[in-house]
């Protein structure tokens, strides 16, 4: 920070001068407003510095996962309460106009489901403590991922049933990874394990079923699929959000019935605001099979 090189700086045309040991938290906020539009308002700029500190955070726990080194715990706790805050916001559609600006896939699908998850436990009048505990099994639960060969993660196609296989080791795989770590509550341990499991028992690792599935759990396992409906991918269009929301109704005693009600109250009233209207032959077929 001397004045030499700040007068430097200036002359390369920097709007903004920080000192090297800076604190992440403030580098962060410097850099999600140096990133939002300058007529925007102050709270989609707050909004947007929250989605830069939980993208960092990912960047940081996929990084720990790959190399086999611990866990930061500091960006755990950095990704849950950029979370919790911006669901405090109610603005689901800025949050998914962010995402769908990431290009990597695994981010991008970690980052959706979890911004879903923070805005279902705020639905469902979840009380602070069990919020941060949803968002934090939200941010962990495809941790597993990591330890996934690039080329499958990242493959532009379907996977071969092979390929799948060695995909669906990735709850174990995670779960195992938290327990070696040890400090993790026991929810997020069950929902890095289990959050494709169903409750009719056609899911995996374990085939549990009813009761075996916790309520927290199956939040995941909501967010989980329906992120997957209406993600980009090469070798597949994203689905509309009431078509989605149509097939996790269609899965019936697959998923907590109850849970998809109020999970389409999150999902298309977001999509009424930002349409303001909603397509009524799609918005029909979804609450009537709810009905």
């Amino acid at each position: 920070m001397s004045s030499r090189c700040q007068i430097q700086a200036n002359a390369l045309g920097a709007t903004d001068i920080l000192p090297a040991d800076v604190s992440t938290a403030v580098l962060l906020d410097k850099v999600g407003l140096l990133l939002a539009p300058s007529d925007q308002t102050d709270d989609a700029a707050a909004l947007g510095r929250r989605f830069v500190a939980a993208s960092a955070a990912f960047a940081d726990l996929m990084g720990a996962a790959e190399t086999g080194v611990g866990l930061p715990a500091k960006a755990i706790e950095d990704s849950v309460t950029a979370l919790n805050r911006a669901a405090d916001g109610g603005d689901l559609n800025a949050w998914l106009d962010m995402v769908w600006r990431h290009d990597d896939a695994t981010y991008q699908h970690c980052l959706l489901v979890s911004g879903l998850a923070a805005a279902f436990a705020h639905r469902l009048g979840f009380r602070e403590a069990d919020r941060r505990l949803i968002a934090e099994a939200a941010v962990l639960h495809d941790i597993g991922k990591a330890r996934i060969p690039l080329d499958i993660l990242r493959k532009p196609a379907g996977l071969s049933p092979a390929e799948r296989e060695v995909m669906r080791r990735h709850p174990g795989d995670g779960h195992g990874m938290l327990v070696a770590q040890g400090g993790f509550a026991p929810l997020v341990l069950t929902a890095v394990l289990s959050h494709h499991e169903y409750l009719d028992g056609s899911g995996y690792p374990h085939g549990l079923s009813g009761g075996d599935i916790p309520d927290p759990v199956r939040i995941i396992t909501i967010c989980d699929v329906y992120a997957a409906l209406i993600e980009r991918r090469s070798y597949k269009p994203p689905m509309s959000p009431g078509d989605a929301y149509a097939v996790l109704v269609a899965m019936g005693g697959k998923l907590d019935r109850d849970l998809v009600r109020v999970f389409g109250e999150v999902v298309l009233d977001s999509e009424i605001a930002r349409l303001g209207q909603y397509g009524k032959p799609v918005l029909k077929r979804a609450t009537g099979r709810v009905a």
